[in-house]
């Protein structure tokens, strides 16, 4: 969403505001998260706990903006009224975002269950109820942000993908990443209509790919079916295991197959040589995401995509395979003490037993024994014959995906 394009209201409903004997805290934090997703926030307001002040500044506020959320007066007290002054005015519910929210609020409390907030459209306007402390608002608001841009531009007539939503039929996460370690794709989700029943505003094949608690690309056909998709994906990817729903819509309903996906593998690349930029290109369209450990600075060329420094600037985990293209790199015996300390699933070293041998000695000193030294894997890569980097890289490749599938390698007719 381009800044500026849609406008957005904040209306605080507490006697206490209004009073003055407390701070809109929660009003000033709805107001920075929507700023921060590029909503034009043009006006605050604050009403008192009475249904009809809140009915009338909602009418007012939804008149001449795209999205109005309220903050407060939606739990149990005996003057929390604000979903009661919302259902009176809008006029199609979205419980999927009521839902999403309440969701949200009760993986991290219990008391979320208590909340009584709503969400609907009035017009081209849609109303979302946040919780009255800064802390629920700040969860509420992040769980649902995601989809409301979507669904406040569908609101106003818009049609197609939203921009920060991309095209439906692109589903694979690639896109989503960008550093090398804060926005790695996956684990994600794909959702795709599989049946309609009625007339709702989905056509079999819409599709969605969720990130749980990131990125949502693609859409279902509208905000309601949107919503209960995000809600489903965080359900499934949590099990593991593919599953059919069914979405209900006022005009019909959507059955809907998820299936989760684990994250992209990643291959850690230790030294920026020729080598390790033939292995990158090669591995990368084998679906592996590539990051390249270099401390010396100057070896790093522009085109050698994401980087680091050190070990220590990654988590690593037990999905993740580390290369070593230069047997001299520095540091080297640290680095595999902190590999062979972790759960990675490959390690290997390119070079002869001749240039390993030396740190060998080195990790049998440090306390490693045999079944620790058979982790690495070196001499690395399958036995094609070639001399060149490319060749090199490739034979490398090679046993990656060999040892991916339990192989040893070989020609098949032999």
């Amino acid at each position: 969403m381009e800044p500026g394009t849609t406008r957005a209201a904040v209306l605080t409903v507490s006697d206490g505001v209004i009073q003055g004997t407390r701070a809109d805290a929660s009003g000033d934090a709805a107001e920075a998260l929507l700023r921060d997703a590029g909503f034009d926030v043009s006006e605050r307001r604050v009403v008192a706990d009475e249904q009809a002040e809140i009915e009338s500044a909602l009418r007012d506020l939804a008149s001449t903006n795209g999205l109005v959320v309220t903050t407060g007066g939606t739990g149990f007290g005996p003057r929390d009224v604000t979903p009661e002054a919302t259902r009176a005015i809008i006029e199609r519910e979205a419980p999927g975002l009521a839902e999403l929210m309440r969701a949200t609020g009760l993986s991290q409390t219990p008391m979320a269950a208590l909340s009584r907030g709503v969400a609907g459209a009035v017009g081209a306007a849609l109303i979302v109820n946040l919780p009255g402390s800064p802390k629920g608002v700040r969860e509420s608001l992040a769980a649902v942000l995601p989809v409301v841009p979507h669904a406040v531009e569908l609101l106003g007539g818009a049609t197609g993908a939203h921009p920060s939503v991309p095209d439906q039929h692109e589903t694979a996460p690639a896109a989503m990443a960008s550093t090398a370690e804060e926005r790695a794709p996956g684990p994600w989700v794909d959702v795709k209509a599989v049946r309609v029943i009625g007339s709702p505003p989905c056509a079999v094949g819409n599709a969605m790919a969720i990130v749980p608690g990131g990125e949502v690309r693609g859409t279902l056909g509208c905000a309601e079916f949107d919503a209960a998709a995000v809600s489903a994906a965080a359900e499934v990817q949590s099990a593991g295991t593919p599953e059919m729903r069914t979405f209900h819509h006022p005009e019909g309903d959507v059955e809907v197959y998820l299936e989760p996906h684990g994250a992209s593998p990643r291959l850690i690349l230790v030294s920026a040589t020729d080598v390790a930029r033939s292995l990158r290109v090669e591995m990368e369209r084998q679906g592996r995401r590539v990051i390249v450990l270099e401390p010396r600075a100057e070896r790093i060329a522009p085109d050698d995509g994401p980087s680091v420094r050190s070990l220590e600037e990654l988590t690593l985990e037990h999905g993740d395979e580390v290369v070593f293209t230069d047997h001299d790199a520095p540091g080297i015996a640290d680095m595999l003490t902190a590999l062979l300390r972790s759960p990675v699933r490959f390690i290997g070293v390119m070079g002869s037993r001749r240039h390993v041998a030396h740190y060998v000695e080195d990790l049998r000193s440090r306390g490693f024994g045999d079944d620790d030294l058979r982790r690495i894997r070196s001499p690395l890569g399958l036995d094609l014959g070639g001399r060149r980097p490319e060749e090199i890289a490739l034979a490398i490749a090679a046993g990656l995906v060999a040892a991916d599938h339990d192989r040893e390698g070989g020609w098949l007719d032999r």
